[in-house]
């Protein structure tokens, strides 16, 4: 791979990040509007998967790899649930942060799961991402009943990693187009039996500011950022395309502030500085950390 090839990569793995980093705030547009979890989880993969429907068919020699995206697709359903869920019960900075850790486990689960070993620079960078991640999560400030929503967050960075990992080098080459219609299928399909589940109370927009957010956490949050992704992320380095990831958590911080008046303390400002710092930290592959530690780590 050239070097020009790598950093056109990081380049759309970046735009990826920042249309990401919007979904919170369009998450909380439509909470005001009335809908629940479930609905703007919904909202979020069925309208682009009405495009992408047009793509599921498949060659049947590629059929296995259509079906690791579908399970993909399933996994990031349950998880991205679990994290509106967060948004919607518990405070929405503690949300946010705790789903932007995924870098860090980006870096862990490639390395005990997809034997990557990760550089000197990479750790310290995901430690930077983690301690950032950590500094407004604090159990004190939790309301009684609000823990299971906390624990079930953390589906939503373990699913984004293990995407993140795969994704940047999948076993099999197919059509993004085609990779995309079998994931977004795949989240069809456990969000839809759960919105029929909790047979909510508003299921449509009532608004022009509802819709609106509904096509913007659709296309902007959504469609858009995965094309930019799936394009981006096997051009470039694994590692840095989980680091890169962390920038959404910037975005969604200061769209928050911003657009809904969300207060920013002086440990939010902390984070995001440091995360900062942690795409300023060079990636390099050759300095990797003894390879008996990643035994013994497997065992």
């Amino acid at each position: 791979m050239s070097s020009k090839s790598a950093i056109d990569g990081q380049y759309l793995v970046l735009m990826a990040a920042c249309f990401y980093g919007l979904n919170p705030f369009f998450a909380q547009m439509l909470f005001k509007d009335g809908l629940g979890a479930e609905m703007v989880s919904l909202y979020r993969f069925i309208v682009p998967a009405l495009f992408f429907v047009f793509f599921l068919r498949t060659p049947r020699a590629s059929m296995t790899e259509a079906g690791r995206c579908l399970l993909l697709g399933v996994a990031s359903g349950i998880s991205i649930f679990a994290y509106f869920y967060a948004l919607e019960t518990i405070s929405a900075a503690t949300a946010i942060l705790i789903y932007y850790s995924y870098p860090f486990f980006s870096v862990l689960i490639g390395w005990m799961v997809f034997k990557r070993t990760p550089s000197q620079n990479t750790l310290i960078s995901a430690g930077l991402v983690a301690i950032a991640a950590s500094l407004t999560i604090r159990p004190q400030g939790l309301q009684e009943g609000t823990l299971l929503a906390v624990a079930a967050c953390f589906l939503a960075p373990l699913a984004v990693a293990i995407q993140v990992q795969y994704l940047s080098n999948p076993r099999r080459k197919i059509p993004t187009s085609n990779r995309m219609a079998w994931i977004t299928i795949g989240h069809v399909l456990v969000l839809l039996p759960i919105a029929m589940w909790v047979s909510p109370a508003q299921v449509l927009p009532v608004s022009t500011s509802g819709v609106l957010s509904v096509l913007g956490i659709a296309l902007l949050a959504a469609a858009i950022p995965q094309i930019l992704f799936m394009v981006g992320a096997p051009r470039s380095c694994v590692d840095k395309n989980a680091l890169i990831g962390s920038l959404e958590l910037v975005v969604a911080l200061l769209t928050g502030a911003i657009f809904l008046g969300d207060y920013l303390d002086r440990l939010e400002v902390t984070a995001m500085v440091l995360i900062v710092l942690a795409l300023f930290i060079k990636q390099v592959k050759s300095e990797s950390i003894d390879e008996t530690v990643l035994e013994h780590r497997s065992q």
